[in-house]
């Protein structure tokens, strides 16, 4: 159903299925499955756009109601399990913990405090997903994010960063434009991660799709390892925040589109939830004090 819905929003199969961070042939296959249960064409596809039909126009109107249900039913079976076992779940998304000041002693502080709390590392949209889906109760996260999903608390803002060869042209500049990624050979991280996003949907709105020769999770190793010293990591100022890569340079890239944003979330219905909001205050006391200060450096 949510995939639906999304296609129905987007109108098209292939910009659905990357906001939804899965292959097309994976969507387009869930789609023809709901079609054959259903026994009825929810869309009439072509290469450009998918228009729905009316049985869809009928399927749309109350999937939105469905869903919405469904996550409330989520939600409200993970408070019940969650007041019988005593727990939390916090997600943390992998390189969240760079900018902040001795992170990992504080972590083991505060869940050390917390006996009924436990943490998972994941990626964002993981984090996303199981917040959404009332197996998360708090997430430290890449963003911007969608903030009708997501009550959303910014700790720290940059933006998109270049990681680029002291002996490429493009090392003499202090900022950099989104417009001066076009044609150039790129790594970047997967899309599970939020800079994928940032950086895909930053590039496609000044007219070009970027030339991502490889992906990866850990950007400064396979940079490194590189043997094209003309291939340029696209990052964020966040990852690394005071942080220098010996032989490149750590470029912003300035534009619109390109803020990068680390934020720490709760599900948007969890906003009077009284338990989580005084663990979601515990947190931000414990993890991340130094935020405020932070921000100034960067800016």
């Amino acid at each position: 159903m949510k995939y639906f819905i999304k296609v129905a929003e987007a109108k098209s199969l292939s910009k659905a299925a990357n906001e939804l961070l899965i292959s097309y042939q994976g969507l387009s296959k869930s789609l023809k499955n709901l079609e054959t249960e259903l026994g009825c064409p929810l869309f009439e596809k072509n290469r450009f756009a998918a228009k729905l039909t009316e049985y869809g126009e009928e399927l749309y109107r109350s999937a939105k109601l469905i869903v919405g249900e469904w996550e409330n039913l989520q939600l409200s079976l993970g408070q019940i399990q969650r007041r019988k076992n005593k727990l939390f779940h916090i997600g943390i998304a992998m390189g969240v913990d760079i900018p902040f000041p001795d992170f990992h002693r504080r972590l083991d502080q505060f869940l050390t405090n917390h006996g009924d709390v436990i943490m998972i590392d994941a990626w964002d949209s993981y984090c996303e997903e199981k917040l959404e889906s009332g197996e998360l109760d708090i997430a430290v996260t890449f963003g911007p994010v969608d903030e009708q999903h997501f009550d959303s608390t910014r700790l720290l803002q940059g933006s998109l960063a270049a990681i680029v060869d002291d002996h490429h042209p493009l090392a003499e500049r202090d900022t950099l434009s989104i417009a001066d990624l076009q044609g150039q050979k790129i790594i970047t991280v997967n899309r599970y991660f939020r800079n994928y996003d940032i950086l895909m949907q930053a590039c496609l709105a000044q007219g070009f799709k970027p030339d991502i020769v490889l992906n990866t999770v850990n950007l400064t190793a396979t940079l490194i390892a590189c043997q094209d010293k003309n291939t340029i990591g696209i990052s964020n100022n966040l990852s690394y925040f005071k942080k220098t890569v010996v032989g490149y340079r750590i470029i912003p890239v300035a534009g619109p589109n390109t803020t990068c944003q680390i934020n720490l979330l709760i599900h948007s219905k969890q906003r009077k939830n009284k338990e989580i909001l005084r663990l979601k205050q515990e947190l931000m006391r414990c993890l991340f004090v130094d935020s405020e200060s932070l921000a100034k450096e960067l800016r």
